[in-house]
């Protein structure tokens, strides 16, 4: 073995210029593969956990974009609630203008909100009916702005111009409301001290979610919302639609850009490592003629000549992807919040390059390989 590591050193020793060129080669490619790997997998997890957090069995109705004023108010909220009975949870939501505190939006929220969108308290307790008839001064944010705002289920915060006492803090990241619930902070539908408005704004409802129950099929009860949407009072070109499938055509978007740039990347790369790795073994085997019939004709078998090449490409690939993923990583975390994309470094961003690199190594030594093991000694020592 130790015989072995020093044929192969003096081989790269020999020509390190190409061998230089070929883990450059090797090792731009592999850290594209890193890269692309890393943030498809984060992709994904958002996928998983906002499908989680959202629900298979939820959907929303929002203002439209284009619309200057709510359509709906909480009388809206009461007339779903009434024709769809107990098929469906209803809950309203209001944007509260004026009130943004530091990094957090406010949102009046009603009791049955809480139901309609599976929320469950990761510390201290979610909004109840006493709650809202008696307009406490209660509030409620996701656990991640808990943590980044240092706030504990008890604690008065300031939101606006005002204290309120927050009775938890809930699980799960959700990001329903077009990304705004995970950072917000929420407050009793019934307060309206917040906002110095007119009346009718203050009776607005941005959002109405809906949740299906008992099993449901949310199809049927988005048909059902739909056919409520037509009767009049009611404007279908001021809706706009919130699912599941909405919510992750974005992600889907992200990762089809991601995996024809990167992916276009880190082919090229790939393939010109291959490329190079394969001339470099050839260009080995050639040079190296006389000292492979100097081997044979001391004893060495065919089988250890052509290991020699295969473990030289193999030694080569490894180290650049091994450099390939520490770079990465150090990139990826050195960067931190000024990286465009979410990335996670698990498993299949940490071996697979290495296995790419090991199948690429493989492929390209076994013409080298097979053409070193062939030589005839004679043939070899005449060409000293």
């Amino acid at each position: 073995m130790r015989t072995l590591a020093a044929d192969i050193r003096l081989g790269l020793r020999s020509a390190p210029a190409r061998a230089g060129l070929t883990f450059l080669s090797l090792w731009v490619g592999l850290f594209s593969v890193v890269v692309l790997l890393a943030v498809l997998d984060a992709l994904r997890l958002e996928a998983r956990n906002l499908a989680a957090d959202f629900g298979a069995a939820s959907f929303a109705i929002a203002r439209a974009g284009g619309a200057e004023a709510s359509p709906w108010s909480r009388g809206s909220v009461e007339f779903f609630r009434a024709n769809l009975g107990a098929s469906a949870r209803v809950g309203g939501v209001r944007h509260v203008p004026g009130t943004a505190g530091d990094g957090f939006a406010v949102l009046a929220v009603d009791a049955e909100l809480a139901s309609a969108r599976g929320w469950r308290a990761a510390e201290g307790r979610v909004f109840d009916e006493l709650d809202m008839r008696s307009g406490a001064r209660h509030a409620l944010a996701f656990e991640a702005l808990c943590r980044r705002q240092g706030w504990r289920a008890g604690d008065w915060i300031a939101v606006g111009r005002e204290s309120f006492r927050l009775v938890g803090c809930l699980a799960g990241a959700d990001a329903g409301l077009a990304g705004l619930t995970a950072s917000a902070v929420f407050i009793p539908y019934t307060l309206d001290a917040l906002d110095d408005g007119p009346q009718p704004a203050r009776d607005e409802v941005d959002t109405i979610w809906f949740r299906t129950t008992g099993g449901g099929d949310p199809a049927a009860l988005q048909r059902r919302v739909a056919a409520l949407l037509r009767q009049p009072g009611f404007d279908a070109r001021q809706v706009e639609w919130i699912t599941l499938d909405t919510l992750l055509e974005g992600i889907r978007r992200w990762q089809r850009i991601i995996a024809w740039t990167a992916g276009a990347t880190s082919l090229l790369g790939l393939v010109l490592g291959a490329v190079m790795l394969a001339s470099m073994l050839l260009t080995g085997v050639r040079e190296r003629v006389p000292e492979i019939g100097l081997r044979r004709a001391l004893g060495a078998r065919r089988r250890d000549i052509a290991l020699l090449f295969v473990v030289e490409g193999l030694l080569l690939a490894l180290v650049s992807g091994a450099a390939a993923l520490a770079a990465a990583e150090l990139a990826l975390r050195g960067l931190g919040g000024a990286f465009p994309l979410p990335w996670h470094l698990g498993w299949p961003a940490r071996l697979l390059p290495l296995v790419v690199a090991g199948g690429i190594a493989l492929v390209c030594s076994v013409v080298p390989a097979t053409r070193a093991a062939q030589l005839p000694p004679a043939d070899a020592l005449r060409n000293e």
